[in-house]
């Protein structure tokens, strides 16, 4: 299983392994070797079937249901590997950098569009979506033709405003006026 994150606005993607999963509303401790971490939220897609350049309008048959996720960063990490022109990955890819909702919806929940907010601390973020089914087909065409897609695998797609992450801040994602993410930030 691999987790694919799309930025939505760069449509830059990059692969994150199956340790930077978080689950179940488990805490997130913040890294030892960072002193600037922030975090975004986004939608994630559950691939169901093996899927290679697919067109956008085939891609909904690839996945079955939809959450929200939080993914945090190295700032200070991320700044360094561009500007010695070295791999960002360790910025992202740490353990526990990625947090899956644990409510999933399904296509027909959200053909109606997505609402994500994201709280942490003090700082809100929010972002809608009034054509999010064509947003995320779109996005699962668009990695089917740079990377085969696997039974299992997740498309995080990035859409929010990063936030910074502190200790002692709760975080909550909140999609379609559901609660999918509620944790603490140690």
């Amino acid at each position: 299983m691999k987790i694919v994150v799309i930025d939505n606005k760069a449509q830059h993607i990059s692969i994150r392994p199956d340790n930077a999963i978080l689950r179940n509303n488990d805490d997130f401790y913040m890294p030892h070797f960072s002193q600037d971490i922030v975090c975004d939220c986004g939608y994630i897609v559950r691939i169901t079937r093996l899927a290679k350049c697919v067109a956008q309008k085939f891609a909904s048959r690839c996945y079955d249901s939809i959450t929200a996720g939080v993914t945090f960063t190295a700032r200070d990490i991320m700044q360094q590997a561009l500007e010695s022109k070295l791999p960002t990955d360790e910025a992202y890819c740490f353990d526990h950098s990625t947090a899956i909702g644990t409510q999933w919806l399904t296509a027909e929940q959200i053909a109606e569009g997505g609402n994500l907010l994201l709280t942490t601390g003090d700082s809100v973020a929010g972002m809608m979506h009034s054509d999010l089914q064509d947003e995320i087909d779109r996005c699962v065409a668009q990695v089917s033709n740079k990377l085969t897609l696997k039974t299992g695998d997740l498309i995080f797609i990035a859409a929010g405003k990063a936030l910074e992450a502190k200790v002692g801040n709760g975080v909550r994602v909140m999609f379609n006026d559901n609660i999918v993410l509620d944790f603490q930030i140690k």
